[in-house]
């Protein structure tokens, strides 16, 4: 507590400097020039019918709708007279819910500043009374690393924002310099949209809480088995202007309502992010990017950029997160107290993990005292950072919406008391006390480590040798809306855009010579619904490389040989290392008189597994002189076959280019995809 009411009374004098001003007041009977008022911005609550047809219709009239949509009502942030002349003239039923936003966040600050004055901390892990400053996230994150090596380190995601600034966050574990040991991640983000600051306060608290009670058992075995990353602020340009002041030294009510990036569109004015609207970061990522949910237009608060992972920010999470094992994601928003769960859009249907995603997201719910729902019923999203996650890398993720001082509250930013101090630890006197969105991050970090709910590769290796887990794929857009200003909300569409994506992840094998990895299923889920095998690619660097395809089901273990190239990989139970399967080939030499007469190889393949198969090619120099695919192998038997030699064997004497060897490349490959290739030659006789 000593420590806590320090903290506070540095903040004081921090604080007092940006805050006096505003909470006495600067009028004229002080001998100061005041500055023009600023647009009057109010939260206007909209009566709705059909929500699926009217919020697109909003939006289209370049209204901002806020995150609180339900099937009755919206809130809308109108930021000008002309705003709520669109929307009287539109012909929808309103009612005023704040008149002047400005006016409220000068309030607000007041009683911040009051209760700093009276500096008494709160129950938070850091004891904080008041919105951080962009500056002091950084300082806690700073504050974080230097004082806990081996246990907080910093990260930097690969990608600046658009005004250059980096994008950072803390990593949380046991030996956390120990980057590449097969624990899985998970990842809680913050400030996606930049009025949301209470999502930057929790993100920064869960941080100094883990660090706090790195001794209790509890988070002890989280931090144990586990990779936590914390990033609190993905959206840093616009975050850092909406915390900004007007010139006056007053709040500034236009900066304070700022959603979307600080990217300069067509049409924008200056150089800064006050003139410029930017894009709707959690509409741009790749997966079902440009459907419903999603704007086309510039003035519309969820704009979804111009392609997929156009912009910095939302293109550095998704390179950040597929080098890395997640397996659950938080992405935290405000002000709407709820937990959503993928998909994000209805058309896409149940995820085929509905019952293990529905019952964390009831946990959570449990917890805060908010909704449980699919991410759809909020409203349809298209573009959105957990949805990738979910169908590239299987990870459990999930939008968070904080709630507020009331249900319906409209207000981004309450007082630090309801809308910080009460999401994070509880309200007092509801279900929700001494649990909060603490005890909902510490749920979904839980599941994480849940090894039922994801797959493990594990095995034997020389300590030191360097382990790549890979898979190529595309990612899938919807089909991209050409106009979403129709009343279908969407228009014509185009056809879906096929992205080149890729997962790569990498692990040392430890001093002990074995190494367990904790990562997603190798197939993605709707690609398992749809009752398809993907394989993740091991390799084994060493003096050659080896390469295998391994088949991972979620809650499959799977065992490994990565560096021994004539072994399958093969599924065993937890503790329990089932025998090693090896498969063996040899190759029968062949005369040039029988390559002249493009005669055949005889190929002996050994495969000790149930429905195995094995494909041979065979090459002479660089060019495939016989070729024999699916060759089917019955379970410890084993088969020769004759290989026929291709058209290109004859042709090859002619150009009087004759190879001394040939050599065989053979896969073997189980019914699920797990593979194993060797690699066989013999001499070319004379005779």
């Amino acid at each position: 507590m000593a420590r806590r009411r320090q903290r506070v009374v540095h903040a004081v004098a921090v604080l007092m400097l940006g805050m006096l001003g505003a909470a006495l007041g600067a009028g004229d009977d002080m001998g100061v020039a005041v500055a023009a008022a600023p647009p009057r911005i109010s939260l206007e609550r909209v009566t709705l019918t059909a929500p699926a047809i009217q919020v697109p219709q909003l939006q289209a009239l370049g209204l901002d709708v806020a995150e609180d949509v339900t099937a009755t009502a919206a809130t809308v942030v109108a930021g000008s007279d002309r705003e709520r002349r669109v929307l009287r003239d539109a012909g929808f039923a309103t009612r005023t819910l704040i008149s002047d936003y400005g006016a409220l966040r000068r309030a607000r600050q007041g009683a911040d500043l009051r209760a700093v004055l009276a500096a008494t901390p709160s129950a938070l892990p850091s004891g904080r009374i008041a919105y951080r400053t962009a500056a002091e996230v950084q300082a806690d994150l700073d504050t974080l690393e230097a004082g806990h090596p081996g246990l907080v380190r910093r990260v930097v995601l690969p990608r600046r924002s658009v005004e250059g600034r980096q994008i950072t966050g803390v990593e949380i574990a046991t030996n956390v310099n120990r980057a590449d040991d097969g624990r899985p991640v998970y990842v809680v983000m913050g400030e996606t949209h930049a009025r949301e600051w209470p999502s930057a306060e929790i993100s920064v608290e869960f941080a100094l809480d883990l660090v706090a009670h790195q001794s209790d058992p509890r988070i002890a075995g989280l931090l144990a088995g586990l990779r936590i990353i914390v990033i609190p602020v993905v959206n840093p340009d616009a975050y850092a202007y909406s915390r900004g002041t007007a010139a006056d030294g007053q709040p500034d009510p236009l900066a304070a309502t700022k959603r979307r990036n600080c990217r300069a569109l067509a049409g924008d004015s200056g150089t800064s992010c006050a003139g410029h609207r930017g894009v709707d970061l959690n509409r741009n990522y790749g997966a079902f990017w440009g459907g419903l949910g999603a704007s086309t237009s510039h003035d519309a608060d969820t704009y979804r950029g111009s392609r997929p992972w156009s912009e910095p920010e939302s293109a550095a999470v998704h390179e950040f997160t597929a080098g890395l094992p997640v397996t659950g994601v938080q992405s935290l928003h405000n002000v709407a107290a709820l937990v959503l769960r993928p998909p994000g859009f209805r058309a896409l249907g149940l995820a085929p993990d509905e019952g293990r995603l529905k019952a964390l997201g009831d946990a959570m719910a449990a917890a805060t005292g908010y909704d449980s729902r699919y991410g759809y019923e909020l409203y349809e999203v298209t573009g959105a950072a957990e949805d990738w996650n979910y169908v590239a890398q299987g990870a459990f993720g999930y939008t968070i919406e904080l709630g507020g001082a009331f249900p319906g509250d409209p207000d981004f930013q309450g007082t630090y008391q309801t809308h910080v101090v009460d999401q994070y630890l509880g309200r007092a006197g509801t279900s929700s006390a001494g649990k909060g969105v603490r005890e909902a991050l510490l749920l979904a970090a839980e599941e994480a480590m849940n090894t039922r709910d994801h797959a493990v590769v594990r095995g034997h290796a020389q300590p030191g040798t360097v382990l790549t887990l890979s898979k190529s794929f595309s990612t899938t857009t919807s089909p991209v809306c050409s106009d979403t200003l129709a009343a279908d909300a969407c228009g014509p569409t185009t056809p879906a855009l096929s992205l080149p994506d890729a997962l790569r992840i990498h692990l040392t094998v430890g001093d002990d010579g074995t190494f367990a990895w904790q990562t997603g299923p190798s197939t993605r889920p709707f690609f398992r619904e749809q009752g398809r095998h993907e394989t993740w690619t091991l390799s084994c660097d060493r003096s050659t490389t080896v390469v295998k395809s391994v088949f991972a089901d979620r809650g499959q273990v799977v065992d490994v040989d990565p560096c021994d190239a004539n072994s399958l990989p093969r599924a065993g139970a937890a503790g329990k290392a089932p025998a090693v399967k090896r498969v063996s080939a040899t190759m029968q030499g062949i005369t040039r008189q029988a390559l002249r007469r493009g005669g055949r190889v005889l190929v002996t393949l050994r495969c000790p597994v149930t429905a195995c198969r094995a494909d041979v090619r065979i090459t002479g120099g660089t060019v495939t002189v016989a070729k024999r695919d699916a060759i089917a192998l019955a379970k410890d038997g084993s088969v020769t076959v004759a290989v026929p030699m291709t058209s290109l064997a004859p042709t090859l004497l002619k150009l009087r280019y004759v190879p001394r060897r040939l050599s065989a490349q053979i896969t073997f490959r189980t019914t699920t995809g797990n593979a194993a290739t060797v690699k066989r030659s013999s001499t070319i006789a004379a005779h």
